[in-house]
């Protein structure tokens, strides 16, 4: 088994990819590498480089089309069951996919299956939650959980927000984004949590939260949550009370 790599970018190739990618070309479980770039920028910079493109599966798209979609126009281009879908700025190494493999082996039948990280380095620790599996029929439990033992109700939350995971690719084929058209353009800071609760809503998925699997999550002043968050903050206030509805 190998994974398929799905990176969303824009503009974030002097900083990160050119760092980043050379690791994961490198990464014998990744089998190929995607990366839809929203402006061309990225993609003329990697073409550019001397790095070993073999791996590699460049697309510019017709047009900017925000977070939520980006992502999702990375991964139609899979063509292994098991997607890795990694933010531009951040960075898996080769342990994370060791772990998720050794994990996925044990799954029977997968299907609706996302594999999380617990622990976004360095500050998004949801250690707590390892080797629990979240469905929307125990999600209450779990939410009843966080509020017994942490201090910071929100952890969940901000798991739901935090992607940087592996998903089996029938989640993106059996997705319905039909009723959501005129929703996805204002979701880049919720563009996750949203995604999540469209899958618990509409597919029964299971969100394993796996021990061990970790990865560096980037903070920086150029981080699309930081710059959008405030722009639409009633939206996301409506999916996270979307979400909420799930449990309540």
């Amino acid at each position: 088994m190998k994974f398929t790599l799905c990176i969303p970018t824009m503009d974030r190739y002097d900083k990160f990819l050119s760092i980043n990618l050379i690791n994961y070309i490198e990464n014998p479980l990744i089998g190929e590498i995607i990366i839809t770039d929203e402006n061309g920028n990225d993609i003329e910079k990697i073409l550019k480089s001397n790095i070993d493109k073999q791996k590699l599966r460049l697309y510019k798209n017709s047009k900017r089309l925000g977070p939520f979609l980006n992502k999702l126009e990375a991964c139609k281009y899979s063509t292994y069951e098991w997607i890795a879908l990694i933010d531009s700025d951040n960075f898996a190494d080769n342990e994370y996919f060791k772990i998720a493999y050794e994990y996925i082996k044990n799954i029977n039948n997968p299907k609706y299956d996302i594999i999380s990280p617990s622990f976004a380095k360095p500050r998004f620790d949801y250690r707590h939650l390892s080797n629990k599996i979240i469905t929307k029929n125990n999600l209450k439990s779990i939410v009843e959980f966080e509020n017994t033992n942490r201090k910071d109700r929100s952890a969940l939350e901000v798991l739901m927000n935090t992607g940087n995971f592996i998903l089996n690719r029938s989640l993106l084929t059996d997705l319905n984004l039909f009723n959501e058209l005129n929703n996805i353009e204002y979701s880049s800071a919720c563009d996750v949590i949203y995604f999540n609760t469209l899958l618990f809503e509409q597919l029964d998925s299971n969100f394993h939260i796996v021990h061990g699997l970790e990865y560096e999550h980037s903070l920086h002043d150029d981080s699309i949550y930081l710059k959008t968050c405030h722009n639409y903050a009633q939206f996301n206030n409506y999916i996270y009370n979307r979400f909420r509805t799930l449990y309540n």
